[in-house]
């Protein structure tokens, strides 16, 4: 009975570790299922042989336990692909061959006596047993056994003296499998035990062919278990156990690192020295110690970037090493980076030229603005004095010129406002007529000078009182007539300004220019309100201008809500037309606009401050604008000192005590922030007198800055007489 149960253990032994391998191994090799199948048939052979009751019974079972027969040349087929040898096509077709002989001749055991002469059921203890007298074909048997188990342990042998890339654990185990067959063999033919020791040699070899099975499929990475991208040229990848021994990699680790083909597998023995040790040892290392967080990083090996990650086996049992060739990307990234770098140079260098550019318009402000306060200083002198009506009338003309004239400055200088967008639309009540004939005065001497006819057409009907920007307005249409000028040669520029009932209490007006000059091309007009642009420059090369004016219009014009629009034939001449719509807010109409009021004779009653107690400090490098600002208070009550630089400010400061100063920015040697400075760190009683910024400075923010700095309120030069008293007002005492 012991016989039985001996038999049946080793049957279901074998049966369970079919089942483990199935379940185990993931990716199933068809020879290791294989070797497990024969053996559970071969052990399940001999249990029902030990239950046979007849002879034929018994053969036929016999015959089942010869399926173990072919075992050998299973084992030497897995141990080929454990010990990484590729055993030559003709050799596994001799071994296949000599098999094919071995599986004709088993089945023969009941029809011949080639196999067994004679054969006999035995009992003992009433377990059956078969008595047999061997023929030539079990000798045959037993050579291609001997054979093929000494073919096994040379594929083992070979292996461990010529394959560095074979893991020293699965040469062990195997070298322990072909032992303890040899030693069964042996043990069987020596000791002649009623029982077969076969059964527990198999179940036994079973084992270790399940642990090398198991452990490939942990460690090996040509199973496909750790990325998808291995059959991918550029995939590089390497299998580390937990003590960073080499377990396995695939040919292309072996092309970028060819020193890894000089370490053995389940050793840790690396060259130090070589990019393997410096690139993935060390950096593997640091992540298990702990020392490195960064399971992913860009490695450069010769002119290649591989995109490198670590990825840490469950438990902890091991690392695996992916690699993939990032050139490209890395490249395009560095050139992006690169590009950054150049537009981050290029973005300084803009910002400094615009730095540049904002001192440059800063000081052509302050250097226009200087003399044009003089002109309309003087020009506001005559006007309050003189009693000649002709005389101011022309000093009217000269303030109308002057204020379209600094209109002009105000936007070409600004910068911000052209390239920011920020231009403000101020309205106040206007006389339609009066603005037109303002721009024609200043514009129809000009065409006159180039021999041009200028005609304008008015029509009676508009209405006179209107509600609007009139500064941007004449703006608009000074730039648009300016232009017509500039670029006809002969013939005439004709402006007509019409217009229809909108909504109610308001008109659409429609100025419209039009002149014989070069006209535009079809191609140069989608240039055509575009900042510093000039359009056919090779026949317009002696145009003077900056090339602001139109695109300075089509902005005026869009903030305006209004219209702008070009009909224009090249070599003919070109109509430009703006509508715009204004609110009315008077009766009357603008009718014979040429001759009515050919000018309002200004009032002299201008408005004055009556404050004798009051000082002030006028401080500038320049004297004119010093006298400027005498002549226009010399009717207010008021005690003036002027000052001609920063230290004469300080010491009149110092020695007397004003209730206001006016202060110029730009001066030599010492300017107005620093003079206002020292003048309140050398008498505290400064830090609440009021200081004016009263600069040429005026391009946009320049209130803003000054009043950050410490200054309570600015004037821009050209000084407007209205503005300086009403300034002055707030301060007095």
């Amino acid at each position: 009975m012991g016989i039985i149960v001996y038999y049946s253990f080793c049957a279901v032994c074998s049966l369970v570790l079919l089942f483990l391998i199935l379940f185990l191994i993931k990716q199933h090799n068809a020879l290791h299922i294989l070797f497990f199948i024969f053996v559970c048939a071969a052990n399940f052979g001999y249990l029902l042989l030990a239950l046979s009751r007849t002879l034929s019974e018994a053969l036929l079972a016999n015959q089942i336990t010869y399926l173990g027969s072919f075992l050998p040349i299973l084992i030497i087929l897995a141990n080929s692909q454990f010990c990484k040898v590729k055993l030559p096509r003709p050799v596994i077709a001799l071994l296949l061959g000599l098999n094919a002989v071995q599986l004709v001749l088993i089945l023969s055991i009941r029809y011949s006596d080639v196999y067994y002469r004679e054969t006999y059921l035995g009992k003992f203890h009433g377990i059956s047993y078969l008595i047999k007298e061997y023929g030539p074909g079990h000798t045959y048997y037993l050579v291609l056994l001997v054979a093929e188990t000494l073919f096994s342990a040379l594929v083992v042998l070979y292996s461990i003296l010529k394959k560095k890339n074979v893991a020293y654990l699965t040469v062990s185990v195997l070298s322990i499998g072909f032992l303890i067959t040899v030693m069964v063999f042996f043990l069987e033919r020596i000791t002649k035990l009623e029982v077969e020791l076969v059964p527990v040699s198999y179940m036994l070899i079973s084992i270790l062919y399940l642990i090398i099975s198991y452990r490939d499929q942990t460690y090996d990475i040509g199973t496909g278990i750790v990325s998808v991208y291995e059959e991918q040229k550029n995939y590089v990848c390497i299998s580390l156990d937990r003590d960073l021994r080499l377990m396995d990699y695939n040919k292309n680790a072996a092309l970028l690192y060819p020193e890894v083909d000089e370490v053995h597998i389940d050793s840790a023995r690396y060259n130090k020295a070589s990019n393997l040790y410096s690139d993935i040892i060390l950096w593997v290392s640091h992540i298990r110690d702990g020392a490195d967080s960064e399971l992913e990083k860009i490695i450069p090996v010769g002119d290649r970037f591989y995109k490198t990650t670590v990825r840490i086996r469950p438990r902890k049992r091991g690392y695996v090493v992916e690699m993939m060739d990032d050139t490209e990307f890395q490249n395009n990234l560095q050139l992006m980076v690169q590009n950054m770098k150049d537009l981050k140079v290029a973005e300084q260098t803009a910002m400094e030229a615009s730095r540049a550019k904002s001192q440059f318009l800063a000081n052509m402000s302050h250097e226009i603005r200087t003399p044009i306060n003089a002109i309309m200083g003087m020009n506001e002198m005559i006007l309050r004095t003189s009693d000649d009506t002709r005389i101011t009338e022309y000093a009217g003309y000269i303030e109308e010129a002057t204020g379209s004239l600094m209109s002009l400055i105000n936007d070409i200088l600004d910068f911000s406002k052209i390239e920011a967008g920020k231009m403000e639309i101020v309205e106040t009540q206007y006389r339609l007529s009066a603005m037109i004939r303002s721009v024609v005065q200043m514009m129809s001497p000009r065409a006159q000078a180039k021999d041009l006819t200028f005609r304008t057409t008015v029509s009676p009907s508009l209405p006179d009182k209107l509600f609007g920007d009139e500064n941007r307005i004449k703006q608009i249409l000074i730039n648009i007539l300016s232009n017509a000028v500039k670029y006809t040669r002969k013939g005439y520029i004709h402006f007509q300004v019409d217009g229809e009932p909108a909504e109610e209490g308001a008109v659409t007006l429609k100025f419209s220019v039009t002149d014989t000059g070069i006209g535009i091309k079809d191609e140069d007009m989608g240039k055509l309100f575009e900042t510093f642009e000039r359009l056919d420059s090779q026949n317009n090369r002696n145009i003077e201008g900056t090339g602001l004016g139109l695109a300075i219009t089509k902005r005026i014009v869009d903030k305006m809500e209004g219209d702008l629009t070009v009909e224009t034939e090249y070599g003919k001449g070109s109509t430009f037309t703006v509508t715009l719509t204004q609110r009315v807010t008077g009766v009357g109409n603008v009718g014979d606009w040429e001759h009515t009021d050919s000018h309002e004779v200004r009032s002299k009653v201008r408005p004055t401050i009556k404050a004798p107690q009051m000082k002030i400090l006028v401080v500038d490098d320049n004297r004119m604008n010093l006298k400027v600002i005498e002549k226009l208070l010399s009717d207010s009550e008021l005690t003036l000192d002027m000052a001609i630089s920063g230290q004469d400010a300080i010491g009149k400061a110092t020695a007397t005590d004003y209730h206001l100063v006016l202060m110029d920015h730009y001066m030599p040697d010492l300017d107005g922030l620093s003079t206002m400075q020292q003048i309140r760190k050398l008498n505290p009683a400064y830090e609440n007198i009021p200081f004016v910024a009263l600069t040429a400075n005026a391009i946009s923010g320049s209130e803003e800055f000054y009043k950050n700095h410490g200054f309570s309120d600015y004037l821009s030069k050209p000084v407007i007489y209205n503005d300086l008293i009403e300034v002055i007002s707030k301060y007095v005492p």
